[in-house]
């Protein structure tokens, strides 16, 4: 597929017209915003005209876009959709809008028309408005529809007609798709890395200790580890016994067992194997059916007259009827058998429904029957009405998830865990427990004063429980409640009531194991539960059924003798995590018995406070003590952060090596990664770090500083200490390190590189979590009592792969940034300005016959003297630069690329494997090569190219090669790579541009890289032949066939 430069020129001049007259961009610019969309790979904002509406969007505003689905953007002039006739009762859209007008009475002596709009996608809709004659009347009051009436008319029907002119101040941006949607996040994250407010090092493994001869088929991935259910549901033992330890010297358990109240990690580990949801959260990070299916509708509905809510005093209503609803869900769910052994039932649903109805909201003052509903606080509003199936329901309600209709039907999911008898029983014993003769209070969630939070498992409060529920089976209760028929309830109650006291608690549930016994500090036991359970799981590491027929929990006091009964078999997994510097001191029979499994259990970044005097255009701070220097008020030197630090060194030197280096806010480990590699890759950001661009950039940064705090009357200067002076004092940081983990040692190694190599005096502050805290969360930034702060983050296990406004919280205002109060940092990074500076590194071939013939120095770099490549650099190449420009030949192990001056050109021969040049710019070409076993992929934009490595290795009789151009970003110095598949393809593409392009470089300027196939199509070689002593008489010559197959 050869794709001419003629059709790329027609794009950007397209991109030039539709684009420069709206934002003012110069050809340049749009050149390099067209360059920076390539390099993150943009799927759906594939073009500048496609990304028009957003250039000059902040981070703060993608994040709103990503969270709720839709951004409103202020037009900068009006915008008329012209006008049309309606007719009376028939809806009509207005062209080039979602609004649909529906006119509900035209009124021709009064020249009116009564209406309503609504939205198509969204189902918002106005109330019912009167237009009167050329009087504009904005219909939400937004400026996001604005209807006039201009005329009424009798039709030649003689029905009327009312003729609407529609404007708009406002433009609604929506997701809708999935391309569209992974494009911003990665969008967001390029400009939250750019902005360097947020610098993240690392993420943080620990590790889990199992029995390897005992334990075998746990899946596991790092994100997740194993402390989860599917984990612990997928190990085997030879004896169908798995003795699981919690590293705890007290309880097993912390948390009361309720149905509102949130768990403690050993709890809901617990919990998680004895009770079933309607669908869960894979490893993949998508959500799944389980106990339930579904079937999601978008779209605009109508809320049916039989769609149903609960209210406690008047039972099951249709307040919603004739309402809009943006979506309509269909769930069909299996209730099976509870561990009772009673069958659940559409009851258990309904009535749960109602108690969720019953608890959520405060009726009235002193309402005893609310609490706090954490997990449907805001899922109830939403939600307009049930439909009742024989085995599920039809919701109707108005949340959706911008693009997965999974996490949609996850939002309205309702589906029991507790009988529902139970779920009433309990609420009465909180609620009402006096009727029954019940001394003790008891609370779900909000504390009351002298009560107890209601415990399940606590043995005094399910006596309290027994009692309530024995007098509601004798049909004594104390309350009743529209829809809650109690006497259907009495053989439940029982079963309930006889479970309990096999048992000794009342946590009845659903899932795969029963809670067999609990004795609060020293054991609990699960059994393999073999009532009915069906599941629609179409996800494979979501099993119906354990391996394990028993699961029993005990408690470790230490460290040390908890890994010891490990090893030697007494207990299978140890449901605790440690870096390995704990477990290194342990013997080697102790080890060779562990299989030790990691998981993710934070990330640790820099934090640095960006604040400086609003009033000046300067990184100067005044304050009641004087006036300051803020460094890091300068976004080059905030971003040079990303550079300095090498990751690498704090995995394996601070973390021990269980951990990975984190490039940015999403992980390696993260489900949202492997959509993110372009963004790091684009911004040349490797674990190692780039010391020589990150200095660059501080003294791009501090020339610029020096010039700005001239016009308020001071001085800038950098000594020949090394250190940075400001009004003749040290620049001095203060740097906030945390002292209870391995922060303390990042933060050293910061401190270190802060002032040996950016030149700043550090003040180091060695502060616990609280002290810390209380300054950089709780204080202003503006107070100027910190610069830079070792900061951390937690992980939840199994999450799910959409960020939605997470990037945006991490690097913008909508979150810390960096405080939790103001003033925050405001980023003036805008989508235009992100991609023009990622599209300012790829260099324009039709740039080279200037940059050759200026050139201070022209540098050829390849692997070895009396290789091929050398050759290829000497024999082509080199014809393309004048005799009077000096050349220089050097080895790309002994080359440093500092040494260039920004007036000099390097020509890299050679590929990625023997050239540590040509490696370095393909790590963030537009063009790069995956080195596989046996093959090599070329990734392009156009696409990708597949070369299969021959056999034997050197009987090459095709392969493609590379030719690409840069601005280095670190010298500004033009660098071009050239590059094949083997050898004799690199010879090819030096040939091709020495015959071909040199010659005709008028018609590839503005290309940034091409992709060439090469054929032996012509006996004999031009270049030496790596394999000419084993036989190998193909190669490249010059009458050989080269075919474009890709240029951008």
């Amino acid at each position: 597929m050869k794709r001419g430069v003629g059709m790329i020129l027609a794009v950007l001049m397209l991109g030039s017209l539709l684009w420069i007259p709206s934002y003012g961009a110069s050809e340049g610019t749009l050149r390099s915003v067209h360059y920076g969309i390539a390099s993150l790979g943009l799927a759906y904002y594939s073009s500048p005209e496609k990304l028009a509406p957003l250039m000059n969007l902040t981070n703060e505003e993608l994040g709103e876009l990503l969270s709720s689905g839709e951004y409103k953007l202020q037009n900068p002039v009006m915008v008329n959709y012209g006008n049309e006739w309606y007719k009376i009762n028939q809806p009509q859209a207005i062209e080039g809008t979602t609004w649909v007008i529906t006119v509900l009475d035209i009124n021709i002596n009064e020249n009116s028309a009564l209406v309503v709009v609504s939205d198509s996608i969204t189902g918002k809709q106005s109330d019912q408005t009167l237009l009167r004659r050329d009087v504009p009347v904005d219909i939400f009051g937004d400026g996001s529809i604005i209807l006039t009436l201009k005329d009424t008319f009798v039709g030649i029907d003689g029905k009327l007609l009312a003729l609407i002119e529609a404007h708009s101040k406002v433009s609604i941006l929506r997701l809708v798709s999935k391309d569209q949607y992974w494009d911003l996040q990665k969008l967001g994250l390029t400009m939250g890395i750019l902005d360097g407010v947020r610098i993240f090092l690392a993420e943080e493994w620990e590790l889990y200790p199992v029995n390897k001869n005992r334990v075998s088929g746990i899946y596991a991935l790092t994100r997740a580890g194993i402390d989860n259910r599917w984990s612990l549901m997928s190990a085997s033992t030879p004896d169908g016994h798995l003795n699981v330890s919690f590293l705890t010297s007290d309880r097993l358990l912390w948390s009361p067992w309720n149905p509102l109240n949130s768990l403690d990690s050993n709890s809901y580990l617990v919990w998680s194997l004895v009770s079933d949801s309607g669908g869960y959260y894979g490893f993949d990070g998508f959500y799944h059916p389980y106990r339930c299916t579904w079937t999601v509708e978008r779209g605009n509905f109508v809320v049916p007259n039989n769609a149903v809510i609960y209210n406690q005093t008047r039972g099951w209503i249709s307040p919603n009827t004739g309402k809009n609803a943006t979506v309509k869900i269909t769930y069909h769910c299996d209730f099976g058998q509870w561990h009772n052994g009673i069958s659940g039932g559409m009851d258990d649903l309904k009535n749960y429904i109602a108690f969720l109805y019953t608890w959520g909201y405060r009726d009235f003052d002193g309402d005893p029957y609310y609490d706090q509903l954490r997990d449907f606080w805001d899922v109830l509003p939403h939600t307009l009405g049930f439909q009742w199936l024989q085995d599920g329901y039809v919701v109707y309600g108005n949340y959706t998830h911008p693009i997965d209709d999974n996490v949609t039907a996850q939002y309205y999911l309702f589906y029991p865990q507790f009988p529902w008898e139970l779920y009433w029983a309990i609420g009465e014993l909180v609620a009402n427990g006096q009727a029954y003769g019940v001394s003790n209070s008891y609370y779900f969630v909000d504390w009351k004063d002298g009560a107890q939070q209601l415990d399940l498992l606590n043995g005094t409060h399910c006596g309290d429980l027994e009692k309530v529920m024995s007098a509601i089976a004798s049909g004594n209760a104390g309350a009743s409640f529209p829809g809650i028929n109690w006497g259907s309830a009495a053989s439940r109650l029982n079963s309930d009531i006889a479970f309990y006291r096999a048992h000794g608690h009342f946590v009845i549930s659903n899932g795969p194991y029963i809670l067999a016994e609990y004795v609060p500090t020293k054991y609990i036991k699960l059994e393999k539960f073999t009532g009915s359970r069906t599941i629609f799981a179409n996800y494979p590491h979501m099993p119906l059924t354990g391996n394990s027929n028993v699961i029993e929990f005990v408690p470790s006091g230490n460290f040390d003798s908890a890994v010891q009964e490990i090893a030697r078999g007494n207990v299978d997994i140890g449901m605790f995590g440690f870096g390995w510097y704990r477990f290194e001191s342990l013997g080697s029979d102790a080890l060779q018995a562990l299989e030790l499994y990691p998981k993710t259990v934070g990330s640790f970044d820099l934090t640095v406070n960006p604040y400086h005097d609003p009033d000046k255009d300067a990184p100067i701070v005044t304050n009641a003590s004087g006036v300051y220097f803020n460094p890091f008020a300068i976004r080059e030197v905030r971003f040079a952060l990303n550079y300095l630090v090498n990751r690498s060194y704090i995995v394996n030197n601070i973390l021990g090596g269980v951990g990975t280096p984190m490039l940015g806010g999403i992980s390696q480990t993260d489900p949202a990664y492997p959509y993110i590699p372009p963004v790091y890759r684009s911004l040349g950001l490797v674990p190692d770090g780039d010391i020589a661009y990150a200095l660059a950039l501080v003294e791009r940064g501090m020339e610029k500083a020096q010039q700005e705090v001239v016009k308020y009357g001071h001085t800038l200067e950098r000594r020949d200490d090394g250190f940075w002076y400001f009004d003749g004092q040290p620049v001095e940081v203060k740097f906030i390190i945390r002292i209870e983990d391995e922060r303390h040692d990042i933060g050293l190694y910061v401190a270190d590189l802060l002032e040996k190599r950016m030149g700043f005096r550090v003040k180091r502050l060695f502060w616990d979590r609280l002290k810390a805290g209380q300054v950089v969360f709780g204080k202003p930034p503006s107070n100027y009592e910190w610069n830079i702060y070792t900061g951390g983050w937690g992980t939840s296990g199994i999450e799910e792969i959409y960020p939605d406004g997470m990037i945006s919280w991490w690097y913008s205002s909508s979150g810390y940034y960096p405080s939790a109060v103001g003033p925050n940092h405001e980023s003036n990074i805008t989508v235009e300005a992100a991609l023009a500076f990622l599209g300012t590194q790829y260099g324009d071939m039709g740039t080279y016959p200037s940059a050759i013939q200026n050139a201070s120095k022209v540098y050829f770099v390849f692997n070895n003297l009396g290789t091929p490549d050398s050759f290829s650099a000497s024999q082509y190449i080199s014809r393309t630069v004048p005799i009077s420009v000096r050349t220089v030949s050097m080895l790309a192990d002994e080359f440093n690329i500092t040494s260039a001056g920004s007036s000099d050109v390097i020509v890299s021969v050679g590929g990625p494997l023997v050239n540590r040049i040509t490696a370095k710019f393909d790590s963030m070409a537009l063009v790069h090569m995956g080195i596989e076993p046996g093959r090599i992929r070329i990734l392009t934009p156009n696409g990708e190219f597949i070369w299969n490595v021959p056999k034997p290795w050197w009987n090459v009789t095709e392969g493609y090669f590379v030719i690409q151009f840069f601005n280095d970003r670190t010298t500004g110095a033009l660098v071009v790579t050239i590059y094949g598949t083997d050898a004799d393809s690199t010879a090819a593409g030096a040939y091709y541009f020495m015959s071909q392009v040199y010659p005709n470089i008028d018609f590839y300027s503005g290309l940034n890289y091409m992709v060439g196939l090469w054929q032996d199509t012509e006996t004999g070689a031009d270049i030496p032949l790596p394999g000419a002593g084993q036989g190998d008489t193909s190669g490249f010559s010059a009458g050989d066939s080269i075919t474009i197959v890709a240029q951008g």
